[in-house]
């Protein structure tokens, strides 16, 4: 154990250092918006645990369903992410014959398959927005104290005896990679814990930019309370649902701290022309 103090002492000094970051409270506005926000992660487990947290390893499952509600895809793999800090990650598939790695390394995504390079771009768009979208909604509500962002209380909504509180939030420039530019989360009146929320997602490939997303089955990882499940639907204006499910994650087996070397993130060298020798 004592190996890793001085691990710890340099890690904490960095992060104390770092925009945002603070061991004693949360960097949020003081208005309404900042009150929910923060009743929101004591509700999550608190600001202190968070800020103990280095990394993170969870197991994913991803499916997409099309318009007939049949799959039409499904990934499953291990997906490895720092938790501060601009978005690195890294996602290892399980169960198939022929081993792929994906990762983002802060600027471009990259891929092997069976141990060699993948250079065609085409599924490159769609594994970046997954990976890196993956790590933003894990890291909510936390990462609204620490990301440059502008928080708004919409009010409070009620429908069918169930209440929230709503807060939007818009990214700023110079925010790290997210799945799109702005989010009204609305949080359960009762709990504080992120019940559903409206995304304006960016992805080119899509062909509907407005999006739902319930937060399901929350469970406790070590003192953090995060959702099992995540399901997301095609949505008008206001925030109604429009269509059937399309996209339903798993999130399973959460373990933090695991002290992930840099370099796992790093573009292989395969894929920087560079000769191994």
């Amino acid at each position: 154990m004592l190996r890793f103090a001085p691990i710890a002492v340099a890690l904490a000094a960095c992060l104390a250092c770092e925009p945002g970051r603070s061991a004693s409270v949360p960097n949020l506005p003081d208005d309404s918006a900042g009150r929910i926000v923060a009743r929101a992660i004591e509700a999550s487990g608190g600001w202190k645990r968070w800020f103990e947290l280095e990394d993170v390893a969870f197991v994913t499952t991803f499916t997409i369903y099309d318009p007939f509600g049949d799959v039409a895809s499904e990934s499953i793999g291990l997906q490895k992410a720092p938790l501060h800090g601009s978005p690195r990650v890294r996602f290892e598939s399980l169960g198939l014959a022929e081993a792929v790695t994906l990762g983002f390394d802060g600027k471009s995504p990259w891929m092997m398959r069976g141990g060699a390079p993948v250079r065609d771009p085409g599924p490159l768009a769609f594994a970046r927005f997954n990976m890196v979208s993956s790590v933003f909604w894990f890291a909510l509500p936390f990462s609204l104290a620490e990301m440059p962002v502008t928080l708004a209380d919409l009010g409070a909504q009620s429908v069918k005896g169930h209440s929230w509180q709503r807060v939007k939030v818009t990214l700023a420039a110079g925010a790290p990679e997210a799945p799109g530019d702005w989010f009204v989360i609305y949080f359960d009146e009762q709990t504080g814990l992120i019940d559903h929320l409206l995304a304006h997602i960016t992805a080119s490939f899509l062909r509907h930019d407005l999006w739902v997303g319930r937060w399901l089955d929350f469970q406790d990882c070590t003192g953090i309370r995060k959702e099992r499940r995540r399901q997301f639907y095609p949505a008008d204006d206001e925030g109604n649902v429009i269509g059937e499910l399309v996209v339903d994650q798993l999130v399973e087996d959460v373990r933090f701290n695991n002290h992930f070397a840099a370099e796992i993130f790093d573009k292989p060298l395969p894929l920087r022309g560079e000769n191994q020798t």
